[in-house]
């Protein structure tokens, strides 16, 4: 009779092993953090309110539905018509040591029946350093940075009149 070679399974052994410990050590990370954090919503007229509250610091996120582009220095086209499609929202870490850090994006978009050229003049009239950044076909997307906040204006025209999307994108603080 041929000796056993115990060098063939020990291989196996080890990797279950190693199966094992990670198996327990991914179910106490689980409970761990079951425990330690904790999620909040909370709704009000202009959207709803969510934080995640860990033991390094809070993630807060809050939503605004049909926010108004000119709080965030964003003029509205004169008679032009908001659309369904707007909204915004500030993203906010603060750790646990209160160093915090955050932005917010922020959209809107209208309708108008004047041509785009008349929409392109206005908010030129408005941002002195707003630049063209792409021009295709009949659509156009202008583009102003300053302090951090970054202002984006997209005109298309289309068969029912000039669509005017309005953004913010920026540090919470710029905004």
């Amino acid at each position: 009779m041929k000796p056993v070679d115990c060098r063939r399974g020990g291989i196996i052994v080890r990797f279950l092993l190693i199966c094992v410990v990670l198996v327990v050590l991914a179910g106490f990370v689980g409970v761990n953090l079951l425990r330690n954090v904790h999620l909040r919503t909370v709704s009000h007229n202009g959207g709803d309110d969510v934080s995640l509250v860990t033991p390094a610091g809070r993630f807060h996120i809050r939503a605004h539905e049909k926010l108004d582009p000119s709080a965030v220095g964003m003029p509205v086209y004169p008679g032009a018509r908001r659309t369904d499609q707007s909204g915004g929202a500030e993203f906010e870490w603060v750790s646990a040591d209160g160093d915090a850090k955050g932005m917010s994006v922020a959209g809107a978009s209208f309708i108008t029946p004047d041509p785009p050229d008349k929409v392109i003049d206005f908010y030129r009239s408005q941002f002195s350093n707003l630049v063209v950044v792409k021009e295709k076909n009949k659509s156009v997307r202008l583009e102003y940075t300053d302090r951090g906040l970054k202002r984006i204006v997209a005109i298309r025209e289309e068969d029912d009149g000039t669509h005017i999307g309005l953004a913010a994108i920026g540090g919470a603080a710029a905004n």
